[in-house]
């Protein structure tokens, strides 16, 4: 495996490039779809606690939403939707909510807390505490933290220093615990992260980048999970995750900006792995349009989301571990295709151009932001008739970050200035990485 793995590093050819000049329409574009984003993030907050809710419709806190949130505060005022101060005191509410919540076990959250003050709640369709939720929210704080300075970047240290990711690691095989169950005396629950997706790199570099030595993550949780390779067809080889899909080759990227990081430890380029799984995802979905009609040449990016008749369905494609499909072919979530700009832009763009006009039966897909729409529903089917009607903050936030990213690079270099960010990446074997640089 590891002569493969040294390939994807040997053969690096750039796939994508910053939107750094883009023509006036996708422009516009573009920013139509980052103020739509934000707006969810601003206006689905609690007002008091300043936590975001999971999705539209459910009074209930996911962690993970509420990271983005904070990771989409620099965006807003940068973009003038809010004023600094508004956003600076925003993050502050929901870091000082956390910060005297009882919801986490050793630092490491609840996947779901209560909207209104951050305590542990029964309303979400788990009660456990989640490393890869926390490390959403951790992200996000980090950012939020550079980016305002003072009293939030404290906040947002405390916040950090304190997780215990140390003790979340099976000591039998040394990986990572996906979660801690809540109920009754508390016990971890038996998955751990095995299996490369982004969700995995991020806990692994977030959880050696710890303040706290004593509470870090052991190098080698970087590398002891499964790096399977395979390809799309004729497409280039790159290192899949189990399930397939999209968003678990992009959840790290949406923070760390892998362009710069050099290889890692095994020799792998993390960005140029995730530019080939988009294609992969690409081509999939043009090879198999004459099967759905959610499906074609600018109609790709599945993912996981909203699906129909209330089913939360996780759409992968080969390579994958998973054999079964995994949910109802046919349906597409818009932010797959958003997620991918800073990738593949001329094809994310065409992509987004086409779903942004599509209408099912007469009905749009996408909810204007001059109405106080928040731009896409989360997922559509055309050979279903269905459109959601939610919106959900884990889509919102990948699409808003990476947007922003292919735009001006605001969160990657608010990520990469982090000093405990950057040695957590040495000590995670990066060769581009140098102290101080």
């Amino acid at each position: 495996m590891k002569s493969l793995v040294f390939f994807i590093a040997s053969v690096l050819f750039p796939c994508g490039l910053c939107c750094a000049s883009l023509a006036a329409e996708d422009e516009r574009l573009l920013e139509e779809i980052s103020r739509a984003s934000f707006q969810f993030f601003w206006n689905e907050a609690n007002s008091v606690s300043g936590l975001v809710r999971d999705r539209t419709g459910k009074d209930i806190c996911s962690v993970a939403s509420s990271g983005f949130g904070l990771a989409a505060l620099p965006i807003g005022v940068e973009r003038g939707y809010v004023s600094y101060e508004a956003a600076k005191n925003r993050a502050l509410s929901v870091l000082r909510t956390l910060e005297k919540s009882n919801a986490h076990h050793k630092g490491v959250f609840c996947h779901f807390i209560d909207l209104s003050n951050g305590n542990t709640t029964k309303s979400g369709y788990e009660n456990v505490a989640s490393t890869v939720d926390t490390a959403l929210l951790m992200a996000g704080a980090i950012v939020a933290g550079e980016y305002f300075g003072d009293e939030v970047r404290l906040s947002a240290e405390r916040l950090f220093a304190r997780v215990d990711w140390s003790a979340f690691v099976n000591p039998t095989n040394g990986q990572v615990f996906m979660a801690w169950d809540m109920n009754g005396p508390g016990k971890f629950e038996k998955q751990t992260w095995d299996w490369y997706s982004d969700e995995t790199l991020l806990i692994s570099l977030l959880g050696q980048s710890s303040p706290n030595s004593v509470y870090r993550l052991p190098p080698e949780t970087m590398t002891n999970w499964n790096r399977p390779v395979g390809k799309y067809k004729n497409g280039q080889p790159f290192i899949y995750t189990y399930p397939g899909t999209l968003f678990t080759y992009m959840f790290a990227h949406c923070f760390y900006d892998f362009r710069h990081t050099g290889v890692d430890s095994l020799g792998v380029d993390w960005y140029e792995n995730t530019c080939r799984a988009v294609k992969a995802n690409r081509d999939w979905c043009r090879d198999h349009s004459s099967e759905y009609a959610s499906y074609g040449r600018n109609l790709w990016g599945i993912t996981a989301g909203s699906g129909p008749n209330n089913e939360y369905v996780v759409l992968g494609h080969p390579p994958r571990g998973a054999k079964d499909n995994q949910g109802q072919y046919g349906t597409l979530h818009p932010y797959g295709a958003a997620m991918s700009i800073p990738f593949v832009p001329d094809d994310a763009l065409a992509a987004l151009r086409e779903m942004r006009n599509l209408k099912i039966d007469g009905r749009p897909i996408w909810q204007s932001p001059a109405d106080g729409g928040y731009g896409f529903w989360d997922g559509f089917n055309i050979d279903k008739h269905w459109i959601s009607d939610e919106v959900i903050g884990i889509a919102q936030g990948p699409m808003l970050l990476m947007v922003e990213n292919a735009r001006s690079g605001l969160i990657w270099k608010l990520m990469m200035q982090n000093n405990n960010v950057r040695q957590g990446l040495i000590r995670a074997g990066f060769k581009g990485i140098k102290a101080g640089n």
